[in-house]
């Protein structure tokens, strides 16, 4: 029998949550809570129903169907420039949620975006060092790749294993610049230490569903302390530029002292320019920290820290633990970062250019580890030590302990979700949900879907999609899926 992992079984298993040192903490009490109505609401009728719960009048199913263009020859939507169709008939009022079935059989899925113009086909990321491409229709991982790197512990698929293939992203004018870029650890010999890679490659030009591999060039490589908190979601902003997630470095309590020195590059929120300088010179981001170089990008002439000597000039955003998924908002440009916690504490932010999320001085709303701290501010505002307040938080309550996170819903297909953001915990597989306007609506637990969401995606729809696995109590963890969030019956 299949002993799926549950919140009542998870003593301590995930890296993502902290090194061993980051055991989820059992006391403290849940403080995030709804604090309005706007939102999905019940709906009744017929549904497939894995798990169902229920959160401030909203009810969650999952539903094995699959997404647009599943049944047809030409899949409705498809595009290759112009204006976007809508691909759905428009649901009125407040319906379930569910989770629709796209694809499964995928290692370790931690991201899954659509084409840009051609939307329908979905690029499914995979920790283990592959990008493939899901095709409308397939319902199941192809055995083909468009992109493949050699990564760190290839095969190890062991409950909290952050390192591997960690981030995609097109080029802003993809297909027209055929290139595409990830953010991987590269294999390394025994003993050797884990470093970071973000690179660029290029389509082979005679065959537009496959990279060159011969085309590769390294834009930023760094060292990595630890094996954990490598963060790894890279995504273009709308000016542009590309923007690195990078963890504090690892361990626990910011064993680097890395949160709170301007002048690293881990713990920060990093924004360059991908087209090359020529330079090929060290950033004097990592203050002697070891390299390897080579380092070939220009910097932002509108990063918030260029010509402050004291911060590195990459820094777009500080103060971060470990944002494994973040998301930019198509509609309001806003940028939501989900910040795993460390034994107590999860968090969602929005992240303005300049912003200190807080880390190591505060974990959530609290002070961390006898730091003094203003506790007063609430959500999004800049407290008394200038350090910017999350959205929401949760405790680490009830088994969970790993936050993530997930993207805006902006499709056309409920109209009453139009701007929820939607995210989950690792080790209890809940799916949350929350609004901003000003103010914040804290939509709480959306879904308990008996999997574990692992990544995020979207498309040129808005289409929400969350990446999954199974696990084994005390095993690999397999069966990567993809689902889209999709109104229920």
């Amino acid at each position: 029998m299949t002993m799926k992992i549950r919140a009542s079984l998870l003593p301590c298993l995930l890296a993502l949550a902290g090194c061993p040192s980051d055991l989820p903490s059992e006391d403290g009490t849940e403080s995030a809570t709804t604090t309005g109505s706007t939102g999905p609401t019940t709906a009744t009728g017929p549904s497939t129903t894995m798990v169902a719960d229920t959160t401030e009048g909203m009810t969650t199913t999952v539903s094995t169907s699959t997404g647009p263009g599943t049944d047809t020859d030409e899949p409705t939507g498809t595009t290759t420039g112009g204006p976007i169709v809508c691909p759905y008939e428009e649901v009125e009022g407040r319906p379930a949620v569910a989770l629709e079935l796209v694809a499964d059989g995928f290692d370790r899925p931690v991201h899954a975006v659509g084409h840009p113009t051609e939307i329908d086909r979905l690029f499914v990321v995979e920790q283990g060092g592959d990008v493939r491409i899901l095709e409308p229709g397939q319902t199941s991982a192809p055995g083909s790749s468009f992109l493949h790197v050699d990564v760190q512990g290839a095969g190890n698929t062991s409950i909290g294993a952050e390192f591997g293939l960690l981030g995609f992203a097109f080029h802003p004018d993809f297909p027209a610049d055929p290139r595409v870029y990830v953010n991987y650890n590269p294999a390394v010999p025994p003993m050797t230490p884990i470093h970071t890679v973000v690179s660029e490659f290029t389509l082979d030009p005679a065959d537009s569903n496959q990279v060159d591999p011969t085309s590769e060039r390294v834009i930023i490589e760094l060292h990595q302390p630890a094996n954990n908190h490598n963060g790894g979601m890279i995504q273009f902003d709308s000016e542009g530029y590309l923007l690195i997630g990078m963890g504090d470095g690892g361990q626990g309590g910011d064993a680097f002292d890395t949160g709170r020195d301007p002048s690293m590059v881990h713990a920060k929120i990093l924004r360059i320019g991908v087209e090359p300088d020529g330079s090929d010179d060290d950033p004097t981001a990592c203050m002697g920290c070891p390299q390897y170089g080579p380092f070939d990008y220009t910097i932002p002439p509108t990063n918030p820290f260029v010509g402050d000597a004291a911060f590195a000039p990459e820094v777009y955003v500080w103060g971060v633990r470990n944002p494994w998924r973040f998301s930019i908002d198509p509609e309001t440009d806003l940028l939501y970062v989900a910040d795993v916690g460390q034994n107590q504490w999860e968090e969602v932010s929005l992240a303005a250019s300049g912003a200190d999320l807080g880390w190591s001085d505060m974990e959530g709303f609290h002070c961390f580890g006898g730091a003094p701290c203003d506790t007063t501010a609430g959500p999004n505002e800049v407290n008394a030590d200038g350090l910017t307040m999350p959205l929401v938080e949760y405790n680490h309550q009830n088994g969970r302990c790993s936050i993530t996170g997930g993207s805006v819903y902006r499709s056309c297909e409920v109209p009453a979700w139009d701007g929820v953001y939607f995210y989950g915990d690792f080790c209890t597989g809940e799916l949350f949900a929350l609004s901003w306007d000003g103010a914040v609506t804290d939509l709480g637990v959306v879904l308990d879907q008996n999997e574990l969401p692992l990544g995020n995606g979207w498309n040129a729809y808005g289409d929400v999609f969350i990446t999954t696995v199974d696990a084994i109590l005390g095993g690999p963890i397999f069966d990567g899926k993809v689902y889209r969030i999709a109104p229920g019956a």
